[in-house]
């Protein structure tokens, strides 16, 4: 039988388990991640290289009551396995598990995460909670060495620093190689410096030598430098010892062994420790380690080849194809923050390498660099997934918009994006541009409209916002009115396509309708606006909440005008939209065609 089998029932079996029936388990882990994500999609590489420390995490500690706090979330199938196995298989499906921790689905996890650099501060502030209600649990962190450009990474590794909390930071390093010999050192040094016999009587040595008449500070502050000195020569973590925090390794992340015998030794140290191991993306499915960019996020894929069932066609691409031909003509600047191939950008980096900068995971930054570089009176663009727009609005407001400087902002992923779920629809970025001055705001409704629009942003004198889904757009589609129809149908960018169909279907029905779909969101095109405003009904269609979204910007101009006119908005309600197939999604929020249809015609009709 399975070792996966014969745990699912009962986890705690997991501590009773041999090395060897341990290394059988990781074998079976790995396989079954292969496999899930084959049929429905997902993270991958990260996944498949962080197996052995999740298992001897669960080993070492007692999950639950001591918690495990995982940054972004990328690398939590393991964890998702050994604590919900029975339910693994609907990863990422409709009313299945979440790809990302939730803790609406799993108590085991504490935040429902998927953005960058939180894991640290949140577990600092789990731990004060605990110790004020004197609580002794365990409170671990596991972060990727990709979080470490993220500033709120370095503000929380500072405040643990300074207050000393006893939380266990495990850095997963899986940028870089190990070698045997500097693995087999650093194992041995790491495992005799977090030993129980070192560090147990570690206070009380101090508190003995202090006593020594004399000479008991000299010894005292000579062991210190001899082992700061240790440190300097032989491990690459002096930068944490200096924000206090104990800093062990790098060891072999794929050692089960090694790593259960440190995490043993670090597990009672009364200070905040940071365990550094080393693994390797896409660890034991060839593809994946030789092209792990290309399986960090990935479709579902042909297990015995690699190659993708169905390599979607995305504006992404489209975009960086766009950018490439204009480098050709215009001088300007593309910045990403880590999303280089997710947004369609390598080949750009590649034929530009000096006009392309990646600033990591790090949103602000990019955001505010951006500014300095207009500044200069250089084009510059910012391309970014609209959900992690969300995490520079002060740079937005206040680097960017209060100075007017004409940046370009091309954001990937708005609307609905299906399977990340919760934490990656970009369904919120009209509402919370829209109260900031001095911007505008493009959702394009055709490839032959997003590229005229990127074109033309090039002359803009002020910020420039450029929303779209990453499903491809229709390549053309035209505006129908006719002044003498009373019914407006006005759909933005993304849906536009969706709604045509709700439209012809009406033509057919002798229905006497406009079909306006807007790109220029603010402020709206005045020759646009004054066609719409012919109308008696309007009807308003948006991939984005409802609330201050484009339908409600129809409204204030119509109360700012003191018309009255009869309005249906079609939208998002202002909810988090769980994960699911983009399509399911949209018609089970109302926005397919069908379904705005019915929606349009019970409006007419009523």
């Amino acid at each position: 039988m399975k070792i996966l089998e014969q745990i699912k029932d009962n986890y705690s079996l997991l501590k009773n388990l041999s090395i060897d029936e341990l290394n059988q388990l990781c074998e079976e882990i790995r396989n079954l991640i292969i496999k899930v994500v084959s049929k429905n999609g997902g993270h991958l590489s990260s996944n498949l290289g962080t197996v052995e420390i999740t298992v001897a995490i669960h080993r070492v500690f007692d999950i639950p009551p001591d918690k495990i706090i995982w940054d972004v979330g990328h690398q939590c199938y393991t964890h998702k396995i050994l604590t919900r196995y029975q339910k693994f298989e609907s990863l990422r499906k409709y009313k299945g598990i979440s790809g990302f921790p939730n803790p609406s689905e799993n108590p085991n996890d504490i935040f429902l995460v998927g953005h960058a650099g939180t894991s640290i501060s949140s577990a600092v502030g789990l731990k004060i909670g605990k110790d004020y209600k004197k609580e002794n649990e365990k409170i671990i962190a596991f972060i990727g060495d990709g979080s470490l450009t993220n500033g709120l990474t370095f503000e929380g590794l500072n405040f643990l620093g300074s207050i000393k909390k006893n939380v266990k930071i495990i850095l997963n390093d899986n940028k870089m190689s190990i070698s045997p010999t500097k693995g087999a050192l650093s194992y041995y040094l790491t495992k005799l410096i977090t030993s129980p016999v070192i560090n147990k009587p570690r206070k009380e040595f101090v508190e003995i030598l202090k006593k020594i008449p004399t000479i008991g500070d000299d010894i005292l502050k000579l062991t210190k430098e001899i082992e700061k000195k240790a440190k300097f020569l032989i491990i690459p973590g002096v930068f944490f010892e200096k924000l206090g925090i104990r800093y062990f390794g790098p060891i072999d992340g794929h050692d089960i062994e090694q790593l259960i015998e440190i995490l043993e030794n670090i597990k009672n140290i009364e200070e905040p420790v940071i365990l550094h191991i080393i693994t390797k993306k896409g660890k034991g499915y060839r593809f994946a380690e030789e092209n792990p960019e290309k399986f960090h996020s990935v479709f579902p894929f042909k297990i015995e080849t690699g190659e993708i069932k169905e390599e979607k066609r995305t504006n992404s691409k489209f975009v960086g194809q766009i950018l490439e031909e204009l480098a050709e003509k215009y001088e300007f600047f593309v910045i990403t923050a880590a999303m280089e191939k997710g947004l369609g950008l390598e080949n750009f980096a590649q034929k530009y390498p000096d006009r392309f900068f990646d600033v990591g995971i790090a949103e602000s930054n990019a955001v505010v660099v951006a500014s300095g570089i207009a500044k200069t009176g250089i084009n510059v663009f910012v391309a970014i997934y609209s959900t992690f727009l969300q995490r520079a609005y002060d740079q937005i407001l206040h680097d960017i918009c209060l100075q007017n400087l004409p940046v370009i902002f091309l954001i990937d992923r708005s609307g609905i994006v299906g399977e990340d779920g919760p934490t990656h629809h970009g369904i919120f970025d009209i509402s919370f541009l829209r109260s900031i001055p001095n911007l505008k705001i493009y959702a394009p409704y055709s490839l032959e409209n997003l590229k005229k629009i990127i074109e033309n942003s090039i002359f803009e004198k002020m910020p420039v916002f450029i929303r779209y889904p990453r499903d491809i757009l229709p390549e053309s589609l035209k505006e129908e009115y006719d002044e003498e129809n009373k019914i407006s149908i006005v759909p933005v960018g993304s849906l536009s396509f969706n709604s045509y169909f709700a439209y012809e279907k009406l033509k057919k029905e002798n229905y006497k309708a406009n079909f306006i779909p807007v790109s220029q969101i603010l402020p709206i095109e005045k020759t646009q606006l004054g066609k719409i405003l012919t109308s008696d009904k309007i009807i308003t269609i948006e991939e984005n909440v409802l609330s201050c979204g484009f339908g409600s910007y129809i409204l204030e101009i119509l109360s700012d005008m003191r018309i009255k006119k009869d309005v249906l908005r079609i939208g998002l309600p202002c909810v988090f939209i769980e994960h699911g197939d983009r399509d399911l999604l949209l018609d089970e929020y109302g926005l397919s065609p069908e379904k705005i249809y019915l929606r349009i015609k019970e409006f007419i009709n009523d």
